[in-house]
């Protein structure tokens, strides 16, 4: 089974990549979202987080504050990089048992889409890396309608994250998100047809 990557920067359209794949029958596993779920699920991540950034981080009914934490750790990158060393090791281990058990169902391709890949060096243990690309106004401006915060915010959120243009170096394939829906569909299918060929590669 080959194992992609899938990344991109904030705002370029990776998630909607991601569905796109699925929709076509690829299996693609949503790291970002698995991260989100151990945050409340995960008794050792939440106890870590509640050492690190204060109990109170975590509302009466047990939910992540999670603007109020995305306010910290994207101001102080100590903070941050706190952040991923807890969580992403779990998250880590956790789809590499879901991947064991698509391959052994006997799943030709594999999908993993996460934000950190390069800032974690997870990409090293994919067998390639694929990065969407965006120009930078579309992505300033579908970040401000999805989370409606300021342009100053956004590119604080972007600082602390490698440039896409390092990510788009290092990728084997990249999906050029520059125009409407039925352009990136259509980009997505020839990266279908890509990952399909580097299976009959091996």
């Amino acid at each position: 089974m080959r194992v992609i990557g899938l990344t991109g920067g904030i705002g370029c359209g990776k998630s909607e990549v991601r569905r796109m794949l699925a929709e076509a029958g690829i299996k693609v596993l949503d790291a970002d979202t698995l991260a989100r779920d151990l945050t409340e699920s995960n008794e050792g991540i939440v106890r870590a987080i509640k050492e690190e950034f204060g109990e109170g981080i975590y509302g009466p009914d047990g939910r992540l504050r999670r603007k109020e934490l995305a306010a910290i750790v994207f101001d102080d990158r100590k903070k941050l990089d706190k952040l991923n060393a807890i969580i992403h090791p779990r998250v880590m281990s956790t789809v590499e048992r879901e991947l064991e058990r698509l391959q052994e169902q006997g799943e030709e391709i594999a999908v993993v889409e996460a934000a950190l890949h390069y800032e974690v060096n997870w990409n090293e243990a994919m067998d390639a890396m694929v990065v969407v690309s965006a120009p930078m106004e579309k992505r300033i401006a579908w970040l401000k309608q999805r989370d409606g915060v300021e342009e100053a915010a956004i590119r604080a959120r972007m600082a602390n994250q490698i440039p896409l243009e390092e990510k788009v170096a290092q990728a084997d394939y990249v999906v050029e998100n520059t125009g409407d829906r039925e352009e990136l569909r259509a980009a997505v299918r020839k990266l279908i047809d890509w990952m399909h060929e580097r299976v009959s590669d091996v």
